[in-house]
């Protein structure tokens, strides 16, 4: 009888050793309950109010500050932390709208600007607004930590500290943008800049009509030379024509996938909706050659004569020639020899140094202006984009 009570507690003991041992092959798993929220240390105070202006642009307005978010479970990597500004659900000021994210960064202090607050909420407004407009807002911090052996991602977020403002009407200017990856002509070299998207102002969009290969199929748009952040990248439901698009603020922020290239080699027009974070890829229907015609050039109003440009990337052309002080007129872009369309002209009241491009693209559509000649005759090189619709020149 003694000898069966010892096998039965061998038995259990096993079966509990088991057991032990299939938990601890179990993925960890966040519990939300004992999350440790971030807390405030410095914040505006509730009945704070900021006069906004645009000269003190880059003067630092706030500077924030909070405490760690505690996560119950270690080996995970530091979090991030995100600044959002809120706005109030209609006049419930308990109640708050969708955030728009001002910076993500690792520390658990950050400098707010007068100029990054203000394009936050111009973000979410917009631009016209009646002078001395008095808003509500709030600041309010995100943590998030992402790592492949958490089962649950889990935000924390601070208490929204509450102020009003004094917005002021901006003139929004694009930050640069530029296009690398295997797919291009340039690689991964992220200090090329050659490849630049032109901004559209009218549609909000940025437009680059650039050779993509399908040897090395993938690419990217970094925002600021010589660095992999800030970076747009996509997500794994893009295909080559259209798709999300992904920011990567800072380094410390996972790589995006790249963007897939077009399964045939060509020229492509390429378009990047930041503001909704699409983009959208199609083959480019565009002059493959270009030239200059003029009285300031020299071959006259004679369009056989039309001299030729180079052609330097799709959508882009140049040329050093000389440009006479004497002319009347000026000149234009022909896209074919002997043909007085399609062409490229300019505005009434455009500078010779540079400007925008107008189009023409049947004879039947009215003539552009000529870009006035030089004020000293001498050897200009001119630069068009036509897809920026901007022509440039400098002297040589």
């Amino acid at each position: 009888m003694k000898r069966n009570l010892n096998i039965l507690i061998l038995f259990f003991a096993i079966v509990i050793f088991i057991s032990g041992c299939k938990k601890d092959d179990k993925e960890p798993v966040l519990d939300i309950n004992a999350t440790v929220n971030p807390e405030w240390v410095a914040a505006p105070e509730p009945d704070s109010h900021f006069d906004l202006v645009v000269d003190s642009a880059d003067v630092v307005l706030n500077t924030l500050e909070w405490t760690e978010v505690i996560y119950p479970l270690s080996n995970i990597p530091s979090p991030l932390y995100t600044v959002q500004l809120l706005f109030p659900v209609s006049d419930e000021e308990s109640t708050w709208g969708d955030p728009i994210e001002i910076m993500t960064l690792p520390e658990t202090t950050q400098e707010v600007t007068y100029g990054a607050l203000n394009t936050a909420i111009v973000k979410e407004i917009g631009n016209e607004f009646p002078d001395d407009t008095i808003l509500a807002v709030g600041y309010r911090i995100k943590a998030n930590v992402n790592a492949n052996d958490v089962s649950s991602v889990i935000d924390a977020f601070t208490d929204v500290a509450p102020f009003t403002v004094t917005p002021y009407k901006t003139i929004f200017v694009a930050p640069p943008l530029y296009l690398l990856g295997g797919a291009t002509t340039i690689g991964w070299n992220n200090a090329d800049t050659s490849l630049q998207f032109s901004y559209d102002a009218e549609q909000e969009v940025y437009k680059i009509v650039a050779t993509l290969s399908s040897a090395d199929p993938y690419y990217k748009a970094l925002e600021v030379p010589g660095q992999w952040a800030p970076q747009w990248g996509t997500d794994n439901d893009a295909t080559w024509e259209t798709g999300n698009l992904v920011y990567r603020p800072t380094e410390d922020v996972d790589d995006p996938p790249a963007l897939p290239a077009p399964p045939e080699d060509g020229d492509y027009l390429i378009t990047f909706d930041l503001k909704n974070k699409v983009y959208t890829v199609e083959v480019a229907d565009i002059a493959q050659t270009m030239h200059v015609i003029g009285d300031a050039s020299e071959a006259g109003w004679d369009n056989t004569q039309a001299i030729p440009m180079n052609k330097i990337a799709p959508g882009k052309f140049e040329l050093e020639t000389t440009l006479s002080a004497d002319a009347s007129e000026g000149f234009k872009f022909l896209v074919n020899q002997g043909a007085w369309a399609p062409m490229y002209g300019t505005v009434e009241d455009a500078m010779f140094e540079g400007g925008v491009l107008i189009y023409r693209e049947t004879e039947a559509d009215p003539d552009p202006k000529s870009i006035p000649p030089p004020s000293s005759t001498g050897t200009y090189k001119i630069e068009v984009d036509i897809v920026g619709m901007s022509y440039k020149l400098t002297p040589m």
